[in-house]
């Protein structure tokens, strides 16, 4: 997937949760903990894995359950001991669902179950060798642009608009949280 459907992903789940434990919506600080942990996945394994031999793919160390669950738990225990309970907690929302995200990613694209990433080193990767990770990803996007020109690829599209617009409405409904974060206050001018 790429990181703005992981960002989406993310969020709606963690709006979802802070609505079914009774908060009436996420903080903007929460937000930024969702940011990270939908991306730590790939901030980890992919210049490990694509840029290095350090870790055998893109889609193994922080993408195995073997590590997400204890990493995700080491954070809300973390945040629950500074009181910021709610940070922890949306950290490992996203991050967690990065991870099936990407297992359902290639079904939507037409391609085959990826399920081997979820498990490693258990279920071993298949090794890729270094390269520069700008030029992998210049090489995903070219590989995304041929699918999404296809009839498969503007379903797909429809699906990616979406969900991206089904999130900002979300968003929306909850006060743009995490703006206030960057938007000056008229105590900053």
């Amino acid at each position: 997937m790429w990181p703005w459907e992981h960002l989406a992903v993310g969020y709606l789940l963690y709006s979802l949760v802070v609505r079914a434990t009774g908060r009436s919506r996420p903080r903007g600080p929460d937000v930024l903990a969702v940011g990270l942990g939908s991306q730590f996945p790939d901030l980890v394994d992919k210049p490990l894995g694509w840029g290095t031999t350090l870790l055998p793919s893109g889609t193994s160390l922080a993408h195995s359950l073997l590590f997400a669950v204890p990493v995700a738990t080491l954070v809300v225990l973390v945040a629950a001991r500074y009181r910021r309970s709610s940070i922890g907690i949306a950290f490992a929302v996203a991050y967690l669902a990065h991870i099936p995200s990407d297992v359902v990613y290639p079904l939507v694209l037409g391609d085959e179950l990826r399920l081997g990433f979820v498990l490693w080193p258990l279920i071993p990767a298949d090794p890729m060798p270094p390269t520069n990770v700008f030029a992998r990803v210049g090489h995903l996007f070219t590989d995304f642009l041929a699918v999404v020109s296809t009839q498969a690829g503007l379903r797909f599209l429809f699906l990616e608009a979406f969900l991206l617009g089904v999130t900002l409405l979300v968003w929306h409904a909850d006060g743009l949280p995490g703006l206030e974060l960057v938007r000056p206050t008229p105590t900053d001018r």
